[in-house]
């Protein structure tokens, strides 16, 4: 799957070295829809997520943010039962 990915990248770094990109990304009104752009897709992307969210919490369900938490927690756990079992064993000898 990331093959496509490179190849998209590929082509997009090519085409942007071109004087007609660079002339482009120069001009005001082409820098604003971009910015326009990029804001939108991360408003859709950030309300999806939201709708997400709530959907998950409705429906009694762990979210990715959930999951995420949970492991990191268990790592801390974890790396505490490790040092206890070493402070424990250290106390033995």
């Amino acid at each position: 799957m990331g093959n496509w990915k490179d190849e998209l990248l590929k082509t997009a770094v090519k085409a942007m070295q071109s004087d007609t990109a660079q002339k482009l990304m120069g001009n005001e009104k082409v820098q604003k829809g971009f910015a326009a752009a990029f804001k939108a897709s991360y408003e859709i992307k950030t309300g999806l997520d939201e709708k997400k969210g709530d959907l998950a919490r409705k429906f009694n369900l762990a979210t990715k943010d959930d999951l995420r938490e949970m492991k990191r927690e268990l790592d801390r756990l974890r790396r505490q039962v490790t040092h206890l079992k070493k402070q424990n064993e250290d106390e033995e000898s």
